[in-house]
């Protein structure tokens, strides 16, 4: 009966390690987070966990590591990108459901003050002025570049010849070279400069991006996009245990109320016209 009984209690533990295990994944969403919407991000986690006690888990990197991740270790619930990467995850059958939650804005970036009087992108030029952009190759906005500076009549190539310019992949790393006053100006998103708010300016610089579904852009991916406007998109995954939680993480991120905290981070979603359901049960809508 001893022994009877110590299997039983046994038995029973283990069922109720399980049956807490579960209820404890049910209380926790992973969510692979680009690195540029990652700040807007924690601070949407930690009021949809106030509102209903489910933590969201922020995984961070640049888009295109976590895409590679998903494929590899088919694990997380949500995952939040900029073009192209929604659209590739769903070619590889790893999504589910996919939102536009708000747009990516390039800025000029100065110092606080502006003390070099920089005023347009043809600023950018003269002599006086350190610049710092973002990487050509591997970065999404770099890719953009050689478009929006020949909307301004200026030849990038011949530019880059002309001038040393200080490049790196991360906008975060740009942004704060100009914060630190390495740089008198460089080219970030709206939402880098937002962060930086109390050490610098920007400058907006929307009548020379690249015209919707007419400048095609390569992106790092090696594959040509229409990358004006650069989407932020969230895409619950086929690989996640907590579909049902998943989806309603993701219907929080499309509301009004989240909408709002997108804009004060810089992910430009203005009177939440930009929100749109992209695709559904993995196909495009």
């Amino acid at each position: 009966m001893s022994k009877i009984l110590r299997l039983f209690l046994t038995v029973l533990a283990v069922t109720m390690l399980a049956s807490c295990s579960e209820k404890n994944a049910a209380k926790n969403l992973k969510c692979h987070v680009g690195g540029t919407m990652r700040p807007v991000m924690l601070e949407l986690g930690k009021l949809y966990k106030e509102r209903t006690g489910i933590n969201i888990e922020v995984n961070s990197a640049g888009s295109g590591e976590l895409l590679a991740h998903i494929e590899l270790m088919k694990e997380g619930d949500v995952y939040v990108c900029h073009d192209p990467f929604l659209d590739i995850l769903m070619r590889k059958n790893l999504g589910v459901n996919g939102w536009t939650v708000g747009e990516l804005q390039p800025i000029i970036l100065v110092q606080k003050g502006n003390p070099k009087n920089i005023k347009d992108l043809h600023d950018l030029q003269r002599d006086d002025v350190e610049v710092a952009l973002t990487d050509y190759k591997y970065s999404s906005l770099g890719r953009m570049l050689p478009t929006i500076f020949k909307k301004a009549g200026i030849d990038f190539d011949e530019y880059n010849k002309k001038k040393r310019i200080v490049t790196n992949k991360s906008g975060s790393f740009v942004g704060n070279l100009v914060k630190m006053k390495n740089a008198d100006a460089g080219m970030v998103w709206k939402a880098v400069a937002v962060l930086r708010a109390d050490d610098t300016d920007y400058i907006e610089i929307d009548k020379y991006l690249p015209t919707p579904n007419v400048d095609t852009i390569s992106s790092a991916t090696g594959k040509a996009y229409p990358l004006t406007p650069m989407r932020v998109t969230v895409a619950s995954l086929k690989c996640s245990d907590n579909k049902k939680e998943a989806e309603k993480f993701m219907k929080f991120l499309v509301s009004k109320e989240a909408g709002n905290i997108f804009d004060e981070y810089g992910i430009i979603r203005s009177n939440n016209k930009i929100i749109k359901k992209e695709y559904e049960n993995g196909k495009k809508l």
